[in-house]
């Protein structure tokens, strides 16, 4: 459990867009759990002594985290899926601040605050990611308009910016095509192109704030890390003090495989699915993994472990090895 004694008061709150749920007990044993308008929520906390105050990490809780750092207070944020185990009772807000309260108190491992630059770096990623996932849907749905009509292309993202300008030209040709369809898809075509300018344009202004922190190029030494992957960890790592090891920051983003069982016996199974893990940096890795794999002087190590196991299993135990915290 953590050492509350040097706290006033120990809070857990319930974060919401109008009301927030305020669970505290004192150092001297009185308890309360109220509801705290958003207008006067950090009065709450203003001029009083330092607390300790435990928030799930979701919407809004790195502004509220860095706003009560600045009133003195220590704040900890927890992933809501280790606090729902300690909520109990009937879903409502009063049970979610008593059992935020309570993974707090048992010491659950907390998500870093991120400071404004880190911020800003985390929802520059964010908007790239979406940005890719709305252009490689944009291709999809030309490509499968396109084969309607039995025209088709590469799987590369290359192929198609190189063949889809000619193609849509040449369904423009055909009289069995309506113009409606053509433009529609001309419309789509240069919207893809933009996507691509501006996806380029956000890589750039991700390098040029991950290049403010000391850690960026720490990890953009490691062999087969690009920029977005180094700018990933930089995010992921900006207190690497909450993990323990190597080992459990590897279990986080889902390299390293699960394990059950009871009686003392223990069976390790398989590598998690994407939804139990950070899917989106164990695919970083992943690919930074592949790119070591087709490295023409390869370590004796990489090259050990692709002759002893299958292509796949070796992929993973690479990029486990090359994460920043295996690498010390």
């Amino acid at each position: 459990m953590t050492n509350d004694m040097q706290f006033s008061s120990v809070c857990g709150i319930d974060i919401a867009k109008s009301v927030m749920q305020v669970y505290k007990v004192t150092s001297d044993g009185v308890v309360s759990n109220k509801a705290v308008k958003r207008a006067n929520f950090l009065d709450e906390f203003r001029n009083v002594p330092p607390a300790l105050i435990g928030m799930e990490a979701c919407g809004g809780s790195q502004h509220w985290a860095r706003e009560l750092q600045n009133l003195g207070h220590t704040v900890r944020l927890m992933s809501p899926k280790a606090v729902k185990p300690y909520v109990t009772g009937l879903k409502n807000d009063k049970n979610d601040a008593r059992g935020i309260y309570t993974a707090l108190a048992m010491g659950v491992r907390e998500v870093p605050v991120k400071s404004a630059a880190i911020r800003d770096l985390a929802l520059l990623q964010t908007m790239r990611t979406k940005r890719q996932r709305e252009k490689v849907a944009k291709i999809n749905h030309i490509r499968g308009i396109l084969s309607e009509y039995g025209l088709v292309m590469g799987k590369s993202i290359n192929a198609f910016l190189a063949k889809a300008g000619s193609l849509i030209a040449e369904l423009k040709e055909r009289v069995d095509v309506s113009s409606y369809v053509v433009s529609e898809l001309i419309t789509l075509f240069e919207e893809v192109k933009g996507s691509i300018l501006k996806i380029q344009e956000l890589e750039k202004n991700i390098q040029s704030i991950a290049r403010d922190n000391r850690q960026y190029e720490l990890f953009l030494s490691a062999p087969g890390v690009g920029p977005i992957t180094a700018a990933t960890m930089t995010v992921l790592l900006c207190n690497p003090s909450v993990f323990k090891n190597g080992r459990e920051f590897a279990t986080y983003i889902g390299l390293a495989p699960k394990s059950t069982g009871s009686g003392g016996k223990n069976i390790v199974t398989h590598i998690p699915s994407k939804f139990d893990c950070n899917n989106e940096a164990r695919s970083l890795l992943v690919q930074c993994a592949h790119s070591i794999c087709r490295l023409q002087h390869k370590s004796e190590w990489v090259s050990s472990i692709l002759m002893r196991k299958p292509k796949k299993v070796a992929v993973i135990a690479i990029a486990n090895k090359s994460s920043p915290r295996e690498r010390g």
